[in-house]
């Protein structure tokens, strides 16, 4: 099963929220908008800072970025 890997950027890494073993890069986009929702509700203060959670997987290559800019 292939890993993914979760971060907060701006222009740089600002924390490594993890990573998870799933099924495919299609369950990882799902679970990156579910932790950028997540965070959004417990830090509101990153809204219109331009923060993005950023998926990578094993290899680097980026799957999706989810933007907190975009999220309601």
């Amino acid at each position: 099963m292939p890993f993914y890997h979760f971060d907060l950027i701006d222009s740089r890494t600002v924390a490594d929220e993890g990573g998870a073993e799933l099924p495919d890069d299609i369950v990882a986009m799902d679970s990156a908008d579910a932790l950028a929702r997540r965070l959004l509700g417990e830090r509101p203060d990153l809204r219109n800072r331009d923060f993005s959670v950023l998926v990578t997987n094993d290899d680097g290559d980026e799957i999706c970025r989810i933007p907190l800019d975009i999220l309601h």
